[in-house]
């Protein structure tokens, strides 16, 4: 079995620190409403200014569903509208690749 997994790529004007603390509570929400969100591992600034986030689902169905309910989550909203410039690509993960350090 694999993962489904998001690498998002946005900029934001905000501070790490309050984008950090937007993502933390979209997370939390997102999670609470699609429990296929199993783990946003990664977030990371490069030296332009873009950032790059991972979200991984369970499944891509899973991913579909939460995508698809992302405007009905108030938490992710206000995540969504700090972000500019969103590029969204997709991969599979074997679940045999998942950290050990996680456990």
């Amino acid at each position: 079995m694999s993962y489904f997994v998001e690498f998002v790529r946005y900029r934001s004007d905000l501070t790490a620190a309050d984008l950090v603390e937007l993502r933390a509570a979209a997370l939390s929400a997102v999670r609470a409403a699609h429990p296929d969100l199993i783990d946003a591992p990664v977030l990371s600034q490069n030296e332009f200014g873009t950032w790059t986030d991972v979200w991984i689902y369970r499944t891509r169905t899973a991913a579909d569903a939460a995508n698809a309910d992302a405007a009905n989550i108030p938490e992710f909203a206000a995540f969504a509208d700090a972000l500019s410039g969103i590029e969204i690509t997709t991969g599979r993960m074997p679940e045999s690749a998942a950290s050990p350090f996680s456990a």
